[in-house]
């Protein structure tokens, strides 16, 4: 399987407005607190978009958009502003290892060495989505009160799934190490930025283990889970329209008519709530399973000629597959979730 290199990770043609990476997509998904860092973050988006004209590459337009965020960083002032109290500290590493990764990918256009640049700008875009989400205060928009009583996310969160292939102690195969490996491990990003009902759901059912020993249904197109774990319970469709302060709830998007979500389906490894189960009786239009969640194993076979899914705007993506994701195709139907638990970002999950 072939996942998107860096200088992929923010545009892919045929359609430039939507992210075609996670790391893209998460992002973008940040709300823009800091309209200085944001800049820098466009910036070096601007650099990568760049670096993909094929013959004659831009290196000067390139050299100054590195300057400008470059510029930015040298007023700490401005780049400091929206850091809680208690996180100085950490924000100045960030500020320091973005100021110094500039330097390194300006030395890399220099030598107009395309690979290095890709490389280095995916680095500090790392580091710039981590000084983002410190300054970032939590949700950028209210919930209705209609669905007040659900568990919310109002961050981000990181998840991890530990998955068996029942007598079989060599099942996987760890590309990273090299060899056969006899457990999963799956590490998913969960945005509340975007999806907090959807995400916060998620969140909860891992925080209560209710995905502890139920098997994956695996196709060509996604893996799947939970399903039966929570009878009859539902979550409302939940999409943040690319432009839009706010998502859109139980309701699709008109893809045809320009309407892009901030966090597509059409990635490899998008996270996303079931829209009906076999286990269940069949779930009303706007809604999604409560329980049942998938893995969505995007391809261009999969992808119309706008270059994204079929499904795109239909489902509620909460998150992404953001460690392990070289072990997604390997999955097979029976295999086991082991355990679940939240890493990190747990102080973010309110359950009413």
């Amino acid at each position: 399987m072939l996942l998107p290199g860096p200088a992929a990770a923010v545009l892919n043609s045929p359609n430039a407005r939507i992210a075609r990476s996670a790391d893209a997509a998460l992002r973008r998904a940040i709300p823009a607190f800091n309209g200085d860092v944001r800049e820098v973050q466009t910036k070096l988006e601007d650099v990568a978009f760049k670096l993909r004209i094929p013959q004659r590459k831009p290196w000067q337009a390139m050299a100054d958009d590195v300057g400008v965020a470059a510029a930015v960083m040298a007023t700490p002032e401005r780049v400091m502003y929206g850091v809680p109290k208690g996180k100085e500290g950490t924000a100045q590493q960030l500020n320091a290892s973005i100021s110094s990764g500039l330097r390194g990918v300006l030395g890399a256009i220099d030598a107009k060495d395309a690979d290095k640049v890709s490389r280095r700008v995916a680095d500090v875009l790392k580091d710039v989505a981590s000084l983002e989400i410190l300054q970032a205060p939590g949700l950028s928009f209210i919930v209705p009160d209609q669905f007040s009583s659900q568990p919310r996310l109002t961050g981000r969160a990181t998840v991890e799934l530990i998955l068996e292939r029942k007598g079989d102690e060599s099942a996987f195969v760890d590309q990273k190490g090299g060899g056969p490996i006899r457990q999963a491990r799956l590490g998913i990003t969960l945005d509340g930025y975007s999806a907090p009902l959807t995400a916060g759901n998620m969140a909860a059912n891992i925080q209560d283990g209710i995905y502890n020993g139920k098997t994956l249904n695996a196709s060509y197109a996604s893996v799947l889970a939970g399903a039966g774990a929570l009878p009859g319970k539902l979550v409302p469709l939940e999409i943040l329209p690319l432009g839009e302060f706010d998502p859109v709830y139980r309701s699709t998007l008109d893809v045809q008519s320009g309407e892009l979500p901030v966090l597509p389906l059409s990635i490899y490894g998008a996270v996303a709530m079931a829209h009906a189960s076999s286990d269940q009786a069949p779930i009303p239009d706007g809604y999604s399973a409560a329980d049942e969640f998938f893995i969505y194993k995007f391809s261009k076979e999969q992808a119309g000629l706008s270059g994204l899914a079929f499904d795109e705007g239909i489902f509620g993506v909460c998150g992404y597959v953001t460690d392990g994701l070289e072990l997604v195709p390997q999955l097979q139907s029976g295999d086991v979730i082991v355990s679940s638990r939240i890493v990190d970002g747990g102080e973010h999950l309110i359950r009413p």
